[in-house]
């Protein structure tokens, strides 16, 4: 067949090898192939490039195109898009964990914002969740003694972190991979790297300026970050109630992913709310909240970085039924 014609570059192939090392089936390695196949002739022909070795900067930034033209030009089928999103997004741990590539650009993508799945405001935090959450992360309710007595150090942090989810619609990889050279505080810009797959300047307001400062002076001097590389949101030691330090890097620890979903499902049961919340429904919220005050998608599309517009569908046709709806039919 065609697809077999084709010459994976010699990373995608060195993934299938490891695939058959593990002893996945010869059907799922040639399954494997087909999608890898059709995604580098989407990058070569859209960057028209004869070749592509391996996978640039550039390529990886464009993940969001190509599933875009999946469901715009194609009109897959949602089961079908999730799978190739599947295919890609360990294709992408495959050359992040073995140093091919600074990130994985799959893990903060989700292909479900490409398509037209039922939208409601499930997907989105309430305004009385929001209230209950801000509050309890500026106080102390519900802690424990020792809990308590590391308060002071941790709840700085735990707030900055909420407000760039729900302010700024920052995503999960973009929030836990920033270091200090990616912030001007002077200027109060933040920068999020191209390893993110949506490289963008976020412009910080006054308050979250200085929410951001307190949170940098009350982590004790020998371990605050201070270095460009050092990471701006650090792990934090309840048994010593400190801040964390590598000393084998040499700067503080980053604060992972799994810890600050963690962070996130802790404050929400301490804030008493029942249902499960994630970042995901602070980016959602912002994006409903900047389309109702009469954002364009376009300009929001440039605040997230979105290489396609296409990702706000569902969020546009959400928000037009909201605002056509008759007052009380919505949270």
């Amino acid at each position: 067949m065609a697809e077999n014609m084709y010459v994976l570059p010699s990373p995608a192939q060195d993934f299938l090898e490891f695939l058959k090392a593990r002893g996945r089936k010869k059907s799922t390695i040639t399954r494997y192939h087909y999608d890898l196949a059709d995604f580098f002739r989407y990058i070569e022909v859209t960057a028209k490039a004869e070749h592509l070795s391996a996978l640039t900067a550039a390529a990886t930034g464009r993940v969001e195109e190509y599933f875009s033209f999946l469901v715009q030009s194609r009109h897959y089928h949602p089961r079908t898009i999730k799978r190739i999103h599947t295919v890609l997004k360990q294709y992408f741990e495959f050359l992040h964990n073995t140093g091919r590539c600074a990130s994985n650009p799959m893990k903060s993508f989700d292909p479900a914002d490409l398509t037209r799945e039922e939208f409601s405001s499930e997907a989105l935090i309430h305004p009385s969740e929001e209230k209950k959450l801000m509050e309890t992360l500026q106080s102390d309710a519900g802690l424990s003694e020792k809990q308590a007595a590391a308060r002071p150090l941790l709840a700085p942090r735990n707030l900055v972190i909420i407000r760039w989810f729900l302010c700024y619609g920052l995503r999960m990889q973009e929030l836990s991979s920033l270091c200090l050279k990616d912030i001007n505080q002077g200027q109060g810009l933040l920068h999020i790297p191209e390893s993110t797959g949506n490289p963008r300047v976020v412009s910080l307001s006054k308050k979250d300026q200085s929410l951001l400062y307190h949170y940098f002076h009350v982590i004790p001097k020998p371990v605050r970050p201070f270095l460009g590389h050092h990471p701006v949101f650090a792990a934090f030691d309840f048994q010593r109630r400190t801040y964390r330090w590598s000393y084998e890097e040499d700067r503080p620890k980053h604060l992972t992913e799994v810890a600050i979903q963690k962070m996130i499902r802790e404050e929400r049961k301490r804030a008493g709310i029942e249902r499960s919340i994630s970042s995901k429904h602070l980016r959602n919220t912002f994006i409903v909240r900047a389309l109702q005050s009469g954002q364009s998608p376009e300009k929001i599309q440039e605040m997230l970085g979105l290489n396609t517009i296409l990702t706000l569908t569902k969020y546009i046709d959400y928000a037009t039924e909201i605002s056509s709806s008759p007052p009380g039919n919505s949270d």
